[in-house]
């Protein structure tokens, strides 16, 4: 094989002879694939992607929501308690005041609390494959009226075992706000003065397939309920706490 050479000739008169590798047969091959793309940032979040779907359910066809919640959950509120039915949620809701100012400053007081179904049912365990209705009791002591309010709803389920004693946090991806409370709502507005007010949630959305999968009937749940003024949504007016045992079985 012969082997053609290039001379080049440097400022200083010197010379370098290199070989002419073009002419070499084979020594450049052209690549047998085109190189890989250059990977892209991902720019969506797990609830982004969830949202292209129509239900939680789908996206677990998907295997999103498993490889999420084997990651997510966490022991947010921890207690000394380690009984499965605290607060005798064993035959009743259990339901207080979060936020409750301890040198009685509140601007909102909740007196009670009752949970439904859809049409009025207080039987307990509380029917989760309806929609639901909450009904708190409240008196407020501001000078306005709010008829534009929503609610944003935090969800958790009581543990015992080997993640400790407490409330374990759900991600339930929004799916149990209402951001319209006041919509065909004849509890609204919420004006100064003791009233009921109502808040109707749907948890058909989240407590499908995807709930029973680690449902326990003899364990209690805690959902818990900021209202906020959807005029200043970063300001909640108060939050309640309701702890009770939910049931699929009617």
């Amino acid at each position: 094989m012969k082997t053609r050479l290039l001379f080049l000739i440097f400022p200083l008169g010197c010379v370098a002879v290199f070989p002419n590798f073009g002419m070499i047969p084979g020594f450049y091959r052209q690549p047998s694939q085109p190189p890989p793309p250059i990977p892209q940032p991902q720019s969506h979040s797990f609830i982004d992607q969830i949202k292209q779907y129509n239900n939680v359910e789908d996206s677990l066809d998907a295997g999103m929501a498993q490889n999420y919640l084997s990651n997510a959950p966490y022991m947010e509120q921890e207690t000394e308690d380690c009984t499965a039915l605290p607060n005798r949620t064993n035959s009743m809701p259990h339901v207080f005041q979060c936020d409750l100012d301890e040198d009685d400053n509140s601007l909102f007081i909740i007196h009670n609390a009752a949970v439904t179904n859809y049409t009025g049912d207080t039987r307990y365990p509380v029917d989760f494959t309806s929609p639901i209705r909450i009904f708190l009791d409240v008196t407020s002591r501001v000078n306005r009226r709010f008829d534009n309010l929503g609610v944003d709803v935090s969800l958790y389920k009581r543990s015992t075992g080997w993640f400790g004693c407490g409330w374990l946090f759900i991600p339930s991806f929004t799916l149990l706000n209402n951001g319209d409370v006041c919509e065909e709502n004849q509890s609204c507005p919420l004006g100064r003065g003791r009233q009921v007010l109502e808040l109707p949630l749907d948890p058909q959305k989240l407590f499908t397939r995807f709930f029973r999968m680690f449902h326990n009937d003899m364990q209690a749940y805690q959902l818990v309920l900021r209202v906020r003024d959807n005029s200043r949504p970063f300001n909640d007016l108060f939050c309640a706490t309701i702890q009770t045992r939910i049931s699929f079985d009617y």
